[in-house]
């Protein structure tokens, strides 16, 4: 009998420091989220906690690390290895919106409705993120009835305020999707993402003020954050109101994420900077380079019609 307790005692310590061990995983990724690039922040992850039975969070915490830095194939791995050992609802939903990242569509569709089957407090969290994934399918009949079923939690969650934005955003309402952002910004004021659409969505209703300060608010809180960077030079660069254009500012932005990474985004973007310092002829070099190894054909035709203008000295205005 005395036997029997000592083992139950062991178990339930066991089990408890299984919960704090879980925890130093995903905190300790949290942590590493502001670091120069993901080579470096990997590399202190690995040095720092180990991998051990609890490996399903090892593997969790990494993919969060390259999710951050915006490695999706690489957190797709990761999450998919953390799912092998052990099926848990927020790591298909961390996978889910991986698989968004990179456009596959069906694949993130099919982790959000794993959410949804295993239950617990992100299921209408969930819901929406499939309304997302059903919204890029084409399949709108089944992304309305997903945001119904969102919208019917009670409960303020600022990460189901930002999926409802982001939904308003890509069905282009977006005042109602600024309601939601706003809500998530007040709940959460040192989320870098949260400021990073709230600017777009200030930029798509033309407060290019706004949009900056947001913009700038982002890359504050996260030095890394290359989306935002891309989108602040941009306004730099093509802005249609002319006070807020500033082609050194463009230029001094674009190139850093250029240097960084030459994708074709990038390329687009350090052109765009050029054509507004009055250099057109490195603007369509730089180009014309890009499309020379873009193997996305509809990106190659936007790149021709940027260099055309180029070409004939002008810049490229929009909202």
């Amino acid at each position: 009998m005395l036997r029997k307790g000592f083992l139950l005692i062991c178990m339930v310590i066991l089990a408890a420091c299984a919960a704090d061990n879980s925890a130093v995983y995903l905190e300790t990724a949290a942590q590493l989220k502001n670091m120069p690039d993901a080579v470096s922040a990997v590399k202190k992850y690995e040095s720092t906690v180990r991998k051990s039975v609890h490996s399903h969070f090892y593997y969790e915490g990494r993919g969060d690390l390259y999710f951050a830095y915006g490695e999706y194939g690489n957190a797709v791995n990761d999450y998919t290895a953390s799912l092998r050992n052990k099926e848990e609802a927020d790591v298909h939903l961390k996978r889910g919106r991986a698989y968004m990242k990179l456009g596959f569509y069906p694949d993130a569709a099919y982790d959000f409705t794993s959410v949804i089957q295993l239950g617990g407090d992100k299921v209408y969290l969930a819901y929406a993120e499939r309304a997302k994934a059903y919204i890029e399918l084409g399949k709108y009949k089944e992304a309305l009835k997903d945001i119904d079923k969102a919208r019917s939690h009670t409960e303020i969650s600022a990460e189901l305020d930002k999926s409802m934005a982001e939904i308003y955003y890509k069905t282009a309402d977006y005042n109602m999707a600024k309601v939601y952002a706003q809500r998530a910004v007040t709940a959460h004021p040192d989320d870098a993402s949260l400021y990073f659409l709230r600017g777009k969505l200030f930029y798509k209703t033309r407060d290019a003020n706004q949009a900056v300060a947001d913009y700038r608010k982002a890359i504050e809180l996260k030095t890394s954050y290359t989306e935002a960077k891309r989108e602040l030079a941009m306004v730099y660069a093509t802005c249609p109101v002319s006070i807020y254009r500033d082609g050194a500012k463009a230029v001094e932005l674009a190139q850093e994420l250029y240097t960084a990474d030459a994708t074709s985004d990038n390329a687009v973007t350090l052109a765009a900077a050029y054509a507004e310092t009055g250099d057109f002829e490195k603007a369509a070099e730089i180009l014309k380079k890009a499309a020379e190894s873009e193997k996305d054909f509809v990106k190659q035709d936007d790149m021709r019609v940027y260099m055309k203008a180029y070409e004939e000295k002008r810049t490229i205005n929009s909202w």
